[in-house]
């Protein structure tokens, strides 16, 4: 079994992402706990850590559990001790100390870090596989030299990504993807994609930045195109609607509602940011997209999006 811990940034989109790939045993606050032992090859962007659980127990028979298990067998190099419970983690540390045959104490920079869950009335022992680096706070958009100010944030970039459930080296499509984000981030996290916008200025940019992240051809590509017309069947299209202060709401309607319409012909999936003051819901369905998620992401006081993840509605066909 796997803990998951999560930043406390959007905790059901944080959950949704990671039963985009694995099966959910339980969720408890900001952990989520899965039915595998594998780590999948993908980067996950609302994870903070994950963990190896190699028991659980109750509260009072820890020490019992700490006594009789191998840490041996798990402990390779120096290793170090954690607990949400600070004031024992000594305790807990020397008990393994005792056990180990060669036990080296590394506080800083361990080998192999051990991580006491006390979560309800139990205790999971951990053993850390992952660590989220944070690589995409190094791509946010004021570091690109094609810059934008309304550029998506890298960290929800790969969050609706990943919420697509595509694998390594599947194509996604943005086909309204202005200055490249999320193009950067499906490329990040070991997938292709093309990039569709009618305006060759956002293009211009979007090349920029996709230069300067070494970002080949081969793995994305940008076109100038049109979000209502284009063609190209893909795993998913994971995009952010445009939208302006000064344009009118039945104008974005009519945008979405065409886009929407063209999607089905080129994908099943489709993880798209709504703004809030659309009527996204009542688009979805005359166009045929049945909503699987729908998360509230804030972009500052008079303004949040809706990120939604639909499914393309199958019409069956009656005799």
């Amino acid at each position: 079994m796997l803990l998951f811990i999560l930043s406390q940034k959007n905790l059901p989109l944080a959950q949704a992402e990671i039963a985009s790939f694995y099966s959910v045993q339980k969720t408890k606050e900001n952990y989520v706990f899965v039915s595998s032992k594998k780590i999948l090859d993908i980067p996950l962007a609302f994870t903070k850590e994950i963990h190896d659980i190699l028991f659980f127990c109750r509260r009072k028979d820890l020490e019992k559990h700490i006594r009789k298990y191998n840490w041996n067998r798990k402990i390779k190099g120096s290793f170090c001790a954690r607990s949400d419970v600070q004031d024992i983690e000594r305790k807990l540390g020397g008990m393994i100390w005792d056990i180990l045959q060669k036990p080296i104490v590394d506080l800083e920079h361990p080998d192999t870090l051990i991580h006491f869950f006390f979560i309800g009335n139990a205790v999971y022992a951990g053993l850390r596989l992952w660590k989220n680096n944070n690589a995409f706070l190094q791509r946010k958009a004021q570091l690109r030299p094609g810059f934008y100010p309304a550029s998506l944030d890298p960290q929800l970039a790969l969050g609706i990504v990943n919420l697509s459930g595509v694998k390594k080296n599947a194509l996604v499509v943005d086909p309204f993807c202005g200055t490249g984000g999320i193009l950067i981030e499906a490329a990040f996290s070991g997938r292709k994609a093309i990039g569709f916008d009618i305006s060759k200025w956002m293009l211009k940019k979007c090349t920029q930045n996709l230069e300067h992240y070494k970002i080949k051809n081969k793995v994305v590509s940008v076109t100038v195109g049109d979000a209502t017309t284009f063609r190209k069947k893909c795993a998913a299209i994971v995009t952010e609607l445009p939208f302006g202060k000064n344009t009118r709401s039945q104008d974005l309607v009519l945008l979405y509602s065409q886009f929407l319409s063209n999607a089905k012909k080129n994908t099943n999936i489709l993880v798209v940011g709504f703004p809030d003051f659309i009527d996204y819901i009542k688009i979805c369905r005359k166009t045929g997209w049945k909503i699987k998620h729908d998360f509230r992401w804030y972009l500052h006081q008079t303004l949040s999006k809706h990120v939604v993840v639909a499914t393309r509605k199958i019409k069956i066909k009656r005799r």
